[in-house]
């Protein structure tokens, strides 16, 4: 029996909580960016790369328990 939830070759539920995760963070920083004392650019670097390491820490912790 094929997997429901993997039918192009990847996760869609963790596609979609990613880029529902990214327009959250980017609509952050488009309303509160400029009461802050970083650019736009400066915090979406800072916000991609916090995504980045956690998800790079995360795998790690999966592969770890022996889950990936």
């Amino acid at each position: 029996m094929p997997d429901l939830g993997n039918p192009a070759g990847f996760d869609i539920e963790t596609v979609l909580t990613g880029s529902g995760v990214t327009l959250l963070l980017s609509a952050g920083i488009a309303k509160y960016g400029n009461h802050l004392d970083y650019s736009s650019a400066e915090l979406y670097g800072i916000g991609g790369a916090v995504l980045v390491g956690l998800g790079v820490v995360f795998g790690l912790v999966l592969v770890a328990t022996g889950n990936r």
